[in-house]
């Protein structure tokens, strides 16, 4: 059986009749847009049908001719670059069928091709117990291995240049790719020419499965092949006249943070080494493993041949937590459960030093109060660290030691109308649409449908990078060949910055965002926790250190108390449930023989009090603040109140025909009433308004002079005042009279 889809994108249309259809046939690869191995083959059908045929990797059963597009020739016109891409997602579940690189090839001008390969236990099911037994089981490689096969000798007829391939992955797809390009299964330089890694690399503690025999072993005793277990070629018969259904039922769950299928040391494939070595040595762990396949020298040399383009984004680790989690964040407790099973089911050796060092590094001492939501971010970028970031640059460094082609970016956009929360950052796989180009077109596929301006330059300027690396190993060299879609006027106006190689000294990369930059040392601090902290306290130690040592309690989380403890220290007495652990032998512990002393002096207790003074102080600051608006509201009523009163008086004595207190307003205080004498004003201010003067005090009984001589005062009766200065109107304004103007005069003086 065909076992391998092959999706063809081209930059030009089929010149067959039948175009694609000739290429792939319906009896032997998925149907339309369905996914799933279900839809390949009938569920009566058996595991022999299905993976028998494929013990070796020339799956194909199909003439060359057959496989050749109708009128397809093999012409000497032009050659594209071709780019093969390898989904990801889970070694268990995902297709290639949703990536769409019709945009990429028109846009990029090179040919696309998505593949599918065999997932899960059809795909990675591996029965060897013994590490250096040469007996295949990564089907799922093997069928990738048979796809670049097929693209040599075909991709030529499709307008491709078979010289001129690169192989492209995302998540686990790119530790696929990975492990293709320092496999000694594929030839040196034949199959493929470059490699891009989009997070992912082998080195990723989850690119291979610990303990492969284990499940297969689990899954011989759900099929009633457990008598066979023993010998991994018994087993393989066995299973294959199980029917596919009742094979892919089987209910196989692998750890946390650790898949139960996916690549493992077949010997084929992934080679562990030569046992006669003398710098071979057999680990137990999946970090060392890695380490001890892929840092030889011999591989290293391998991964050299080829140019490489390695990329992460800044949340990595964004699925690993739920839902709930991610949404609304998590607490300490929870922040600690989620590690220490990620330390226990990565590492070997000092566990409990290993989980204290990254609780310590990943969080943020500089805030008093740790909030949920900053406790899920510091606990992000710490699986993101160790399970992607760390291990991808690590890669750039071992591959850059002897080769100058090798590039490093960070996708570190988020897409303003896209399917996740802005806060984290770009998510894992939220830059996959931008390289195929889904903002030109409006969205493809399961992608978002809205874009901006600028998120479509960026999506062009992605592209042209992309293309450019599988054109000549260069991003910066190159210029993509407009293709049937012809020329676009904003291609001109986007120039890309020049981006430089990476190097282990100076570490440059790219920061991919809406305004691109060329940055150094990602992330250097972090990473170097991971890359030289954590192996060294990741070591065995002296061999007379007991197992148990290098252990985690299955909890480690202190017994909370309800009540408040009491000052006075007491005994207490504790039922404690031994554990067993398959993995060490520990004597059982009686519960009578343990105690814990309580104490007020509790790790927690300082935080709490300052917790509690923190919020009395709070409060008493509020209350204050609220007594004070009250005064102040109180104080502004009462002013309010009397000055609606007082003029309330005025209005009722001039209703009453009462001379006001003052004809021209009130007087500003009794005082100046009482202490100052105001004048009547002069002629030329006889007109004044309302409000602008004040009534005039008689002047004081002048002294007894004889009449006739000079500077003599005159007497004025207040009657005569009256009716001979000044003449009141209705208003209350001041004027002037007109029948004895000296004698105002004199008053005016």
């Amino acid at each position: 059986y065909f076992h391998t889809v092959i999706i063809i994108n081209r930059t030009t249309p089929w010149t067959g009749s039948k175009g694609r259809e000739a290429l792939i046939h319906e009896d032997d690869v998925f149907g339309g847009k369905q996914c799933g191995w279900r839809s390949v083959v009938r569920t009566s059908s058996t595991y022999n049908d299905v993976i028998a045929a494929s013990d070796s990797y020339a799956g194909f059963t199909r003439s060359k001719q057959e496989m050749r597009p109708s009128g397809a020739r093999d012409g000497g016109g032009r050659r594209y670059p071709v780019i093969v891409f390898v989904h990801g997602e889970s070694y268990e579940w995902s297709s290639g069928n949703p990536y769409d690189g019709s945009v990429l090839a028109s846009y990029g001008g090179v040919v696309v091709v998505t593949i599918n390969y065999r997932l899960g236990i059809l795909g990675f099911l591996n029965a060897n117990t013994d590490s250096h037994l040469r007996s295949p089981a990564n089907y799922g490689l093997m069928d990738q291995i048979a796809a670049l096969h097929w693209v040599q000798e075909n991709i030529a007829y499709f307008g491709g240049d078979p010289k001129n391939v690169t192989l492209v992955g995302h998540g686990t797809g790119a530790a696929c790719v990975n492990f293709l390009m320092t496999s000694h299964a594929v030839p040196d330089g034949l199959l493929f020419h470059r490699g891009v890694l989009m997070s992912g690399s082998a080195l990723s503690p989850w690119a291979l499965v610990r303990g492969a025999a284990n499940y297969a072993m689990q899954v011989a005793k759900h099929l009633n092949c457990s008598s066979v277990a023993e010998d991994p070629q018994a087993l393989l018969k066995c299973l294959r006249d199980v029917s596919l259904s009742e094979l892919v039922s089987v209910p196989v769950k692998g750890l946390e943070f650790a898949p139960a299928f996916g690549p493992s040391i077949d010997g084929v494939i992934i080679d562990p080494g030569d046992p006669e070595d003398q710098d071979y040595t057999l680990q137990v762990d999946t970090i060392n493993t890695l380490n001890n396949i892929l840092l030889r020298k011999d591989v290293v040399a391998k991964l050299s041949r080829y140019d490489l383009m390695v990329g992460v984004v800044r949340s990595e680790a964004y699925f690993s937590l739920t839902a709930d989690d991610a949404q609304y964040g998590i607490e300490a407790d929870r922040r600690t459960k989620i590690l220490r099973e990620f330390v226990r089911n990565t590492y070997t050796y000092h566990q409990p030093e290993i989980l204290a060092t990254i609780i310590n590094e990943y969080t943020d001492w500089e805030r008093p109060v740790q909030h949920p939501v900053n406790i899920r971010d510091e606990t992000l970028e710490a699986l993101g660290d160790a399970n992607t970031v760390a291990p991808a640059t690590r890669t750039a460094d071992l591959h850059s030691q002897s080769h100058r082609n090798s590039y490093l970016y960070v996708f570190d956009y988020q897409t303003k109308f896209g399917d996740y929360p802005q806060r984290p950052g770009c998510i894992h796989g939220e830059e996959l649409p931008y390289f195929f180009g889904a903002p030109l077109v409006g969205g493809l596929s399961h992608w978002p449908k809205n874009y901006t301006r600028a998120e479509i330059a960026l999506s062009e300027s992605v592209i042209l990078y992309l293309t450019n690396f599988a054109r000549t190993g260069n991003p910066n060299e190159g210029t993509p060949d407009p293709g049937p879609l012809g020329s676009r006027p904003e291609r001109t106006k986007f120039k890309n910055i020049d981006w430089t190689a990476y190097e282990a000294v100076h570490k440059k990369y790219l920061s991919i965002e809406l305004k691109s930059k060329l940055k150094n040392h990602y992330r250097a601090h972090r990473l170097s926790f991971w890359l030289n902290l954590v192996p060294d306290l990741h070591k065995p130690g002296s061999d007379d250190v007991p197992r148990s040592h290098h252990l985690l309690d299955a909890e480690q989380v202190p017994p909370r108390f309800i009540q408040r403890l009491p000052t006075t220290a007491r005994t207490t007495t504790l039922e404690v449930t031994s554990i067993e652990k398959s993995s060490s032998n520990m004597s059982t512990i009686t519960p009578s023989d343990i105690t814990f002393e309580d104490s007020t002096a509790l790790p927690e207790d300082g935080f709490a009090a300052y917790s509690t003074a923190l919020s009395v102080t709070i409060a008493i600051g509020c209350s204050l603040l609220i007594l004070n608006v009250l005064i102040f509201a109180g104080v502004y009523y009462q002013r309010d109140k009397s000055n609606h009163q007082h003029h309330g008086c005025s209005k009722k004595r001039q209703e009453n025909g009462q001379m006001p207190n003052n004809i021209c307003g009130e007087l500003e205080t009794k005082t100046a009433e009482r202490h100052h004498i105001q004048h009547i004003p002069p002629p030329e201010f006889a007109d004044l308004q309302n409000n602008t003067c004040h009534v005039p005090m008689p002047p004081p009984p002048p002294k007894n002079t004889k009449p006739g001589k000079p500077g003599q005062n005159l007497i004025i009766s207040p009657n005569q005042l009256q009716q001979e200065s000044l003449a009141m109107t209705g208003t209350g304004t001041l004027k002037k009279g007109h029948n004895h103007p000296q004698v105002m005069e004199e008053l005016r003086v």
